[in-house]
């Protein structure tokens, strides 16, 4: 019988613009962005910088009958980063299908696609890492050494033939990097414009220029140029060459395209022989996907940079942290010494801010006002923010009831994974939503008007909207 390739085998797929990136992940480089290596190649080590400088030694192993990741590699690791932020960064183990994972990786529906993933992810399983006091840990602010496979658990089911567009994949990422992805340390990564780029060289630059354009430390938390000695760049991206002039004829399709795409507006070698240098200058800042919520950060004192990792991240935080802090600054009994740094916590760790002496959190909207007892005067607390913001949401709601088609699918399952609605559906069933929603056969604006609800009523209510969600769901099971 031939093989089915219906939506409804396949589990959420990204095709959403926006996206996430890891930021040790981005900047370290753990994969080679060469297209092939050598067959033999079952070690490397090199040494690179982080962005203050500290030297960094990385050790990569891997067994006998394995080649070290590379090329395509880079993709599928990226497609499940993301694929776990749909799934709600869970405890454990998440499932995808392969079909799925292929989409968020970027690549067609193809037998040799999926021979590619397959090989992919067993090279992602069996290869071991060290990293020496060079995997940033948010909480403590502390450079620490690591040693993990990035995926340290995988199960997956093929057939005669191999994996399948059906085929169940089951994989946990390392501990080190689910516990960085929930302490925030992500940074926005373009998904569109990342899966425009031709080859997996290119996508490797991109993704290592963009990690490396972030940086806290930054006046406005972004680098405008970047230089480096042009043999400790093709260290650091995994060119396995030691000769510059091979080097810079690799790099050469790579620097073309991201000229040509405007991601760098310029690029530049100088010198001659091993002692060449490399130079990228940025094209425009990033926007980000919510460029209200950033600046309402912006005007607070955060950095640029900042501003738009943190209203990627965080987009549900900003508004309730905009109004903490606003609050904090009113009622301080003495000035903020760094406004901005504050407003960074309150988004990153509002658990720390929840008790302000004499705030009273915004009610949601769904919430009536409560009328005012007579003879009392009603006031509006931070009444320049509640208008700044209230405008901001009529123009969302405006932007959301003109949806339609692929648009109004991707904000549909956004806006239930930010909810926690989609960790409570499974595979098939997160693949009929889509298509549900797709064919205009379920609400999607209503669920989620459901799910925002649900929120306030802890995780009974959340689970009581996706049992109503997988009621509907019900009648489309073959």
């Amino acid at each position: 019988m031939a093989e089915r390739k219906p939506r409804r085998a396949a589990p959420l797929v990204l095709d959403v613009g926006s996206g996430y990136d890891e930021l040790n992940l981005g900047r370290l480089a753990l994969i080679s962005g060469q297209k092939t290596v050598p067959a033999t190649l079952r070690r490397w080590q090199k040494s690179i910088l982080t962005p203050d400088g500290r030297p960094v030694v990385i050790t990569c192993s891997v067994p006998e009958d394995q080649v070290v990741p590379h090329g395509l590699d880079n993709d599928f690791m990226v497609g499940l980063v993301n694929l776990c932020f749909e799934a709600g960064l869970p405890d454990g183990p998440f499932t995808v299908s392969a079909y799925g994972l292929l989409k968020a990786s970027g690549f067609p529906d193809t037998a040799q696609y999926y021979r590619s993933l397959e090989e992919s992810l067993v090279r992602l399983n069996k290869a071991n890492y060290t990293i020496d006091e060079g995997w940033f840990v948010r909480g403590p602010h502390t450079w620490t050494t690591q040693s993990f496979a990035q995926v340290n658990y995988l199960s997956y089911a093929r057939s005669k033939t191999g994996v399948r567009g059906t085929s169940v994949i089951t994989v946990q990422l390392a501990p080190p990097i689910m516990d960085s992805l929930r302490a925030g340390y992500i940074k926005p990564l373009d998904l569109n414009f990342y899966r425009s780029l031709s080859q997996p060289l290119v996508r490797a630059v991109y993704r290592q220029l963009d990690a490396l354009h972030f940086d806290d430390s930054t006046p406005d938390g972004l680098v405008r140029e970047l230089s480096a000695p042009l043999m400790a760049w093709a260290n650091r991206l995994g060119i396995f060459s030691d000769r510059a002039d091979n080097v810079a004829r690799t790099l050469k399709p790579a620097n073309d395209e991201l000229l040509a795409k405007k991601y760098v507006s310029e690029i530049e070698l100088t010198g001659r022989g091993r002692d060449k240098l490399v130079r990228y200058v940025f094209g425009p800042p990033p926007v980000g996907d919510h460029p209200q919520l950033a600046e309402l950060l912006r005007l607070r004192g955060v950095k640029s940079g900042v501003a738009v990792r943190l209203s990627t991240v965080f987009p549900e935080r900003i508004e309730e942290a905009a109004r903490r802090f606003d609050h904090y600054v009113k009622t301080a009994t003495r000035p903020v010494g760094n406004p901005g740094g504050l407003l960074v916590a309150m988004v990153q760790r509002p658990e720390d801010f929840a008790d302000l002496p004499g705030y009273v959190p915004a009610r949601p909207k769904t919430e009536a006002p409560t009328a005012p007892a007579t003879g009392t005067k009603q006031t509006v607390p931070n009444a320049p923010l509640t208008d700044e913001i209230e405008a901001m949401e009529a123009r969302e709601e405006t932007r959301v009831a003109a949806l339609s088609g692929q648009a109004l699918v991707d904000w549909v399952l956004r806006q239930l994974t930010l909810l926690g609605t989609m960790r409570h559906l499974s595979v098939q069933e997160r693949a009929l939503l889509t298509e549900a929603v797709a064919e205009g056969t379920l609400d999607g604006r209503a669920v989620v008007r459901e799910a925002t609800r649900a929120v306030s009523g802890g995780i009974p209510a959340v689970r009581a909207v996706a049992e109503d969600v997988r009621t509907h769901l019900s009648g489309m099971l073959p």
